[in-house]
């Protein structure tokens, strides 16, 4: 056997031996050869190197769950790896030899490290804040409330950072847990150009003056840049976060009103999309731009107001043109248009392979009238039938001019003018007093003064028979959407209500009023 492995069994040996033997002898020496002193139980002699506690971090020690009644822990000695200093457990609290304080009455503090300033930061919404670090003694942990929404704070082997790109401003506080005493520091990081959106009606009348647009004052902002669209005019307010204006006499989409936050270097943007024509309001809160007339009636009365048009002398020129539901304007003037009896076959429609639409004469002419199931003029056929005519799969099919569009079922719901309590505005009905002046209803918006909506009792086709009827007594206005086979919903009028659940065969021959297309 080796000799060196030989010395190493028999020093484990002896070692063993005398590790066994404590409880028979009490007083023991390890590495030298004699006796202890008297007051020794233990003794340990070497020269080549030391005794070695066991090594404990502050979160090791803290998880041996010592409390104050751990009397029988008395004498128990650590290392701890986290101040680099014995410790030794007595009178209920862990004692370091290097300071001779308790470790539990150590008193946390907290210091800022980063640049002077950093803790009450000032910057422009979503950029990064200069990172913000503290340094902490005593301290096993850090709790960060209250930062802004893109911001968070951390705790790591004493130093809290507190980083990210702010979008909204707060106030933080930094709390030390461990150790005793209360560590504390609290910040403030400002965001000064988030801009609220833009109040005011999205949908004017031509040349309505006074008009107030305006954004939430914001802590920090200077001055405000407003544009708005070409035609119209900032009367009052410029530079503030509130400007009077009047609209100009364009109708349709006209652009968008916008609003710049200056300050130093930030510049948050604010935008509202407005149109002209005749708005009403609507449950959502927003604005419905109507156009001012029927889709093909005549030049004459398209500059008069809806006031002007329910006094109107000539009703015919108001009533504009009846549509099949699906159908193209394309300029046709389908009101004095000779129906075509469909029903019997006697006309061959002629379809599109790719889009399943009509094409030639039928498509650009007169209105298809059927008396049988589905009452379609798109055809008789299921595979000919098409819901989606008008909810601009084909923009070619738009009846209306650009930048307009055939109303939703939902969004003639919405400018409800019953006495609910989600009525946004009030019908009044306009009958016709002689020959000579058209019915309607009149539609006002609560809270506006006058009418901004004049809806004339255009009359419809039958889907029958193709026969006019109902001129000045009632309308049916078509809207976008289907309900079912046979049908499509569409506004009825003939007194002090609008009902937006009326039904419509699609082969009736209904009024169409065009919304703006935003």
């Amino acid at each position: 056997m080796n000799l060196k492995l030989s010395i190493v069994n028999y020093q484990l040996s002896i070692l063993l031996i005398l590790f066994f033997a404590l409880p028979l002898k009490a007083q023991v020496t390890i590495g030298a050869q004699k006796s202890p002193h008297s007051y020794s139980v233990l003794e340990l002699e070497s020269t080549k190197g030391g005794f070695r506690l066991p090594m404990l971090s502050n979160k090791d020690r803290d998880a041996l769950k010592l409390t104050p009644d751990s009397t029988e822990a008395s004498g128990l000695f650590i290392y701890n790896t986290d101040i680099d200093c014995v410790e030794f457990w007595s009178d209920g609290k862990w004692i370091d030899l290097c300071s001779a304080t308790p470790a539990s009455s150590i008193v946390n503090s907290i210091t800022l490290t980063s640049a002077a300033g950093t803790n009450a930061q000032t910057v422009c919404g979503g950029t990064a804040i200069t990172p913000i670090t503290y340094s902490t003694t005593g301290a096993t942990g850090a709790t960060v409330t209250g930062l802004p929404a893109g911001v968070t704070g951390s705790w790591n082997a004493g130093v809290v950072t507190i980083s990210g790109a702010p979008t909204t401003s707060g106030n933080y506080v930094v709390v030390l847990t461990g150790g005793s005493g209360t560590g504390i520091a609290i910040g403030t990081i400002t965001v000064n150009h988030v801009l609220s959106a833009i109040s005011g009606a999205n949908g004017v009348i031509k040349g309505a003056t006074d008009l107030i647009y305006s954004v939430t004052p914001v802590s920090g902002v200077t001055t405000y840049t407003w544009t708005v669209p070409t035609g119209w005019s900032i009367t009052a307010g410029v530079g503030t976060a509130s400007i009077t204006v009047t609209a100009g006499t364009t109708e349709g989409p006209v652009g968008a009103i916008t609003v710049r936050a200056n300050n130093g270097n930030c510049a948050g943007t604010s935008t509202l999309a407005v149109s002209v024509g005749c708005p009403v309001k609507t449950t959502t809160g927003n604005w419905l731009t109507f156009m001012c007339y029927n889709l093909g009636a005549e030049d004459a009365v398209k500059s008069l107001t809806p006031v002007e048009q329910a006094a109107y002398a000539t009703p015919a020129d108001e009533y504009g043109d009846l549509y099949q539901w699906g159908r193209a304007a394309d300029g046709h003037q389908l009101r004095n248009a000779t129906p075509v009896d469909g029903g019997s076959g006697s006309r061959v429609i002629s379809y599109d392979s790719n889009s399943q639409i009509p094409v030639g004469d039928i498509w650009y002419g007169a209105p298809v009238y059927l008396g049988s199931s589905p009452y379609d003029w798109h055809g008789n056929s299921a595979s000919y039938r098409d819901d989606n005519l008008w909810n601009g799969k084909y923009p070619a099919n738009n009846p209306c001019p650009a930048g307009w569009r055939v109303p939703t079922w939902v969004e003639l719901k919405n400018m409800d003018t019953t006495n609910g309590t989600d009525n946004q505005n009030t019908c009044q009905w306009a009958p016709s007093v002689n020959s000579s002046y058209q019915a309607g209803s009149l539609v006002t918006p609560l809270g506006s003064i006058a009418p901004t909506l004049f809806l004339p009792a255009a009359g419809y086709r039958l889907y029958n028979s193709g026969a006019i009827i109902s001129e000045n007594t009632v309308g049916y206005y078509w809207t976008s959407t289907v309900n079912n086979v046979n049908y499509s919903y569409a506004m009825y009028i003939g007194g002090s209500t609008l009902n937006a659940s009326s039904n419509g065969l699609h082969a009736g021959c209904y009024s169409i009023r065009c919304v703006v297309d935003q």
